[in-house]
């Protein structure tokens, strides 16, 4: 393997690419103690909640820069696989069986570990069950020992009916009175396929009828427990009948550890990952977490290798074009535009970013960017 990354953790390209762009500011941030599952009381990441405009007539790209609150943090004593899952042993914690897993009509919430000690520090895992003492994850591709697993915390995913709200009617999306004539549609990234400029491949709007959120294929079917991971984005379309400004507010907590994205290749050709990162707080672009190991430098500053695009919030219309693209060269980044001078321009929280891979050996390759700490 061309990896510095052990390749226990190597894994064909699969579920992990991601998407986006959104500005929104961060306000209120208070860190609180709050009891956890275990015996023991932990002390959250700081709180607060950020706000969006939601242009008329026009897409704006989602990206949550904060997460839904978590519901434990705990040490893991042991990690036993079997098959695509892993069953993570807590020390001395206790917590109500199966209370993490999700029941569609029941239990709303699909929940994640993400790992905040061991040698995958940063990446999350869906959970899949629980028991008073274990949780069980899907390792979406990924290998895992006890060494790469030793603390987690478990935060429920945003979906569509937590970013937006029935309550949010007419604030952040308007509804549909029909499945013909639609309002605001939330649409999603072709997040698991393979190539370059791919269409979404879902699209939602809110059904008055359901009192839901309803995909365009299935409209008689509730969808708003549609999970948004961390490093995925949605786009918001303001268009339909007579549009007018709107705005979405969101409340969560601060990410503060580590957070690793998996970026796919092709052996092929290239590749498009959509991802995003979930911070709230700007960043140049040399802080992002790119090295050799994940980002392919160009031979010259006509032959490119990886790019960097980046989409921006501001602007009309739909199926907006990125508005920056970045390559390296010679240790160095450049805008495509202007490849005279290098640049390290600062990216602003909750940017949506595209990665397009050059061809490669096929495997995912880490994505690591470190707390806000330490940016």
């Amino acid at each position: 393997m061309k990896l510095s990354y052990p390749v226990s953790h190597c894994r064909p390209s699969s579920l992990r690419s991601i998407c986006c762009y959104t500005i929104a500011s961060l306000v209120a941030l208070t860190a609180l103690a709050v009891p956890s599952y275990s015996q023991t009381s932990v002390t959250t990441s700081p709180v607060g909640y950020t706000t969006q405009s939601l242009t008329a007539g026009a897409d704006t790209f989602i990206v949550p820069q904060i997460q839904r609150p978590s519901e434990f943090a705990g040490t893991v004593s042991s990690v036993v696989t079997s098959g695509s899952t892993a069953t993570l042993s807590l020390a001395g914690s206790v917590l109500t069986a199966n209370a993490f897993q999700y029941v569609s009509g029941t239990q709303p919430k699909t929940y994640y570990a993400l790992v905040t000690a061991g040698n995958l520090i940063g990446t999350y895992f869906t959970i899949v069950s629980n028991a008073v003492d274990k949780i069980t994850v899907n390792l979406d591709g990924l290998t895992a020992s006890s060494s790469d697993i030793t603390s987690v915390e478990v935060h429920p995913y945003w979906t569509l009916n937590t970013l937006f709200p029935s309550s949010d009617a007419n604030v952040s999306f308007v509804p549909s009175s029909s499945t013909i004539l639609k309002r605001t549609q939330l649409l999603l990234p072709d997040s698991n396929g393979s190539g370059i400029n791919r269409a979404v491949t879902k699209s939602f709007f809110y059904l008055n009828s359901l009192s839901d959120w309803v995909s365009t294929t299935a409209t008689s079917v509730k969808a708003g427990d549609t999970i948004i991971p961390p490093d995925q984005y949605l786009i918001h379309r303001n268009t339909g009948g007579t549009p007018s400004n709107l705005t979405q507010t969101v409340a969560g907590s601060l990410l503060i550890s580590q957070f690793t994205t998996y970026l796919s290749t092709l052996s092929t050709g290239q590749n498009d990952n959509y991802i995003s990162i979930p911070r709230a707080t700007d960043y140049t672009l040399s802080q992002l977490g790119f090295t050799d190991s994940n980002f392919t430098q160009s031979p010259s500053k006509i032959l490119k290798r990886d790019q960097l695009l980046v989409y921006s919030t501001t602007g009309s219309g739909i199926n907006r074009a990125p508005t920056k693209t970045y390559f390296k060269y010679n240790g160095a980044w450049y805008d495509s535009t202007s490849v005279t001078t290098s640049v390290d321009p600062v990216i602003p929280a909750g940017s949506a970013l595209c990665v397009r891979k050059y061809a490669s050996d096929g495997f995912d390759k880490p994505l690591t960017n470190l707390s806000n700490a330490s940016l």
